[in-house]
C-alpha cells in the first residue's frame, strides 16, 4: 500500500465550526461569553478570533482565510435558531466567499 505524501492532494475540513452570524456586537459578544466560552472553556478573545460568530462581513474574511490556509470544507454548526442561522449563512457569508 502506497500513501500519496502530497498534502495539497490530501482533502481536509475543519469540523464543528460554530456560527452565529448577527450585526449586533453586544449580542455577538453574549454569544461567546455566555454560551461558547462556558462549554468549549476557552478564552473569549481566542474564539472571537477563530469562530464565526459576530458581522457577516467578519464571519466571511475569516473564512476566507480558512481557505487561503488550505481548509476545502468547513462543516458550521449553529449555535441557536438553527434554521434562521443556516439562511443568514448561506446569504451573507457563503455568497461572499
Amino acid at each position: 500500500m502506497q500513501f500519496n505524501k502530497n498534502a495539497n492532494s490530501f482533502p481536509n475540513a475543519i469540523a464543528t465550526m460554530f456560527c452565529y452570524i448577527t450585526e449586533d456586537r453586544a449580542e455577538a459578544d453574549r454569544i461567546l461569553n455566555e454560551m461558547l466560552r462556558k462549554a468549549i472553556k476557552r478564552p473569549e478573545d481566542e474564539l472571537r478570533q477563530r469562530l464565526l460568530v459576530g458581522p457577516a462581513e467578519e464571519c466571511t474574511r475569516k473564512l476566507s482565510a480558512y481557505e487561503k490556509a488550505g481548509a476545502q470544507m468547513v462543516f458550521v454548526w449553529p449555535i441557536t435558531d438553527e434554521t434562521r442561522q443556516l439562511e443568514l449563512f448561506k446569504q451573507s457569508v457563503a455568497s461572499g466567499i
